[in-house]
């Protein structure tokens, strides 16, 4: 199974969502539930706007639909979680808190 990483990090405000979107929706897409599964890597988020929110559940739904098994690192940051909590994604998002655990859940060895 190969098993691709997919990191965000720091302010994903408006800007930094214009910077990156294409990029990580082209590695997203380019994922299929035959053989792939996916480590959605938010440790180092620390903030996240309606548009950073949009282009989470915008993957999930890529994944959902692809067959896609993934997990997402939890982030560090108090405020990222608090934002992930109060937009209810916590309970779709498959958190762990270590790269140890996202690869356990997954089957698989870091």
């Amino acid at each position: 199974m190969t098993v691709t990483t997919l990191k965000l990090e720091g302010r994903l405000d408006t800007a930094a969502v214009a910077r990156v979107e294409i990029g990580f929706s082209a590695r997203a897409g380019a994922l299929t539930g035959q053989g792939h599964s996916a480590i959605l890597d938010l440790q180092d988020l620390t903030y996240m706007s309606s548009l950073g929110i949009r282009l989470l559940v915008t993957t999930l739904k890529q994944f959902r639909q692809r067959g896609v098994t993934f997990v997402t690192l939890r982030p560090r940051d108090a405020t990222a979680n608090e934002i992930l909590q109060v937009a209810g994604l916590t309970d779709h998002l498959n958190m762990v808190d270590s790269v140890d655990a996202a690869h356990a859940a997954l089957g698989g060895n870091p």
